[in-house]
């Protein structure tokens, strides 16, 4: 369990981030130098085999949000990180001729991974081939290469002090997360902020975040980095299940909290079906009172914000009810209805290309009630369709093929603790880019590694 102080700290520098990206904002000069450090420094360690260079790269990834906080003439410090560590890395195999052993030692997830990678190369020329901006493309292959962490994963994971440092760090950014959403909550509902202000152009822009406003001064927030927190809900829940721990449970407390003000109907979705997969006959006692307090928690937070947003005006559940009942009657709702008028026009595509797919960095062009306006989009909605859409039906049964292989090992391992957060990351690709957003492509990089620790350790 991470001390208070080491908490602390890292909580500062999760805040400091944000801070000093506010201020010297991504392609100032102070912002360029900053980074240049970061990378400067993190390649010096790991040159010098020091760990310390990997949890500058951790540290970066799990305390640093979206990734766009740094970065050096327009490439987030987060690619750069990435293309820095894993090529000292890679170079440290192939100097020490150990490249045969280590494909060996890591033959299955090598070949699904180069199966993959491939693929998606073939995705980016198609794309290329087709007029697709290749910028998106670009952008569109970048997370894939976050596979590769897999390999220093894989040994990191098998040391305590990795562990212990990573999980206060994921701590850090949970409680982080929450103060730095109410913050934004706290200061647009109270009229402190106003919406397209600097913070507003900043929250959006650089922190790749999303304000709604509502009646009764209720604004709903989102951040990208919350596309994890139903998996992190669902991995915490089932350490609580296993032994109560009061610092599981405050962070439970404040993944609930996050949810009820981000309020994005397939992570509510994906809650449940999540859950599901942590019942056992052993624990169903613990199972159902902990889900029941997660339902009442959830449920009280988001009554409690809104009453104290709307002055004791509206207690929120005619919000919460239209947010649910949109799911079956999408027209009621205008976000529900643009991600419903998406469908045929992304079944053409998909039909025009069924096998191999139109390649990555596709475009749909669609009218928006919101904007009351024909608009072109690369972010399609629907994670699955999208899937089938750049990679072909082809591409998407490889990758779901993938996770099935995975899923099976940490079955046999009967690890369903794993396994839950992976099922609910599934169920949140069916509306967005789930599966192949950086944040997914961790989360599964993670748990493979974690898999193959626990296949050595058998």
């Amino acid at each position: 369990m991470p001390s208070k102080k080491n908490l602390c700290f890292l909580l500062l520098i999760y805040a400091a981030l944000r801070v000093f990206s506010y201020f010297f904002q991504p392609g100032s000069i102070i912002n360029i130098v900053l980074s240049a450090i970061i990378i400067l420094t993190v390649a010096y360690f790991l040159i010098k085999k020091d760990e310390r260079g990997w949890y500058i790269v951790a540290a970066e990834i799990i305390l640093g949000g979206s990734g766009n906080l740094l970065d050096i003439k327009g490439i987030s410090l987060r690619t750069l990180l990435l293309l820095t560590s894993l090529l000292i890395y890679f170079i440290f195999i192939l100097k020490n001729k150990r490249l045969h052993e280590f494909i060996q030692t890591n033959k299955k997830f090598v070949y699904a991974a180069a199966a993959l990678l491939l693929w998606v190369i073939f995705a980016g020329i198609n794309g290329f081939v087709s007029g697709h901006d290749y910028r998106t493309i670009i952008a569109e292959t970048i997370p894939y290469l976050f596979l590769f962490y897999y390999f220093p994963l894989k040994d990191l994971l098998q040391k305590e002090q990795f562990r212990q440092t990573a999980f206060a760090m994921l701590c850090a950014a949970v409680f982080g997360n929450l103060i730095f959403i109410l913050f934004t909550f706290i200061g647009y509902s109270s009229g402190i902020f106003q919406l397209f202000n600097p913070y507003y152009h900043w929250f959006r822009d650089i922190a790749n975040g999303k304000i709604t406003e509502y009646p009764f001064h209720y604004y709903r927030l989102v951040l990208n980095e919350q596309l994890l927190t139903v998996p992190l809900l669902i991995y915490f829940a089932q350490k609580i299940i296993k032994k109560f721990s009061r610092l599981n449970l405050l962070i439970i407390i404040a993944l609930l909290i996050i949810l009820s003000i981000n309020i994005t109907r397939v992570y509510i979705l994906a809650l449940p079906v999540g859950l599901i997969f942590l019942f056992t006959r052993q624990n169903w006692k613990r199972w159902l009172s902990y889900s029941i307090a997660c339902l009442l928690i959830f449920i009280f937070s988001f009554t409690a914000i809104h009453m104290a947003a709307s002055r004791g005006l509206s207690l929120g559940w005619e919000f919460f009810g239209l947010r649910l009942q949109s799911i079956v009657v999408p027209a009621i709702e205008d976000s529900s209805l643009s991600r419903l008028l998406l469908l045929p026009k992304i079944s053409e595509k998909i039909q025009r290309h069924p096998l191999f797919g139109g390649g990555l960095g596709d475009e749909v062009t669609v009218y928006s009630p919101i904007f009351q306006a024909n608009i072109t989009t690369n972010q399609f909605d629907w994670g699955y369709l999208q899937m089938a859409d750049e990679l072909g039906i082809l591409g998407t049964i490889l990758y779901i093929f993938i996770m099935y292989v995975l899923v099976q090992d940490l079955f046999k391992r009967k690890k369903m603790g794993l396994i839950a957060p992976l099922a609910a990351l599934m169920v949140i690709n069916i509306t967005s880019p789930a599966l192949f957003h950086v944040m997914g492509i961790l989360l599964i990089t993670i748990l493979a590694a974690g898999q193959t620790m626990l296949a050595q350790n058998d």
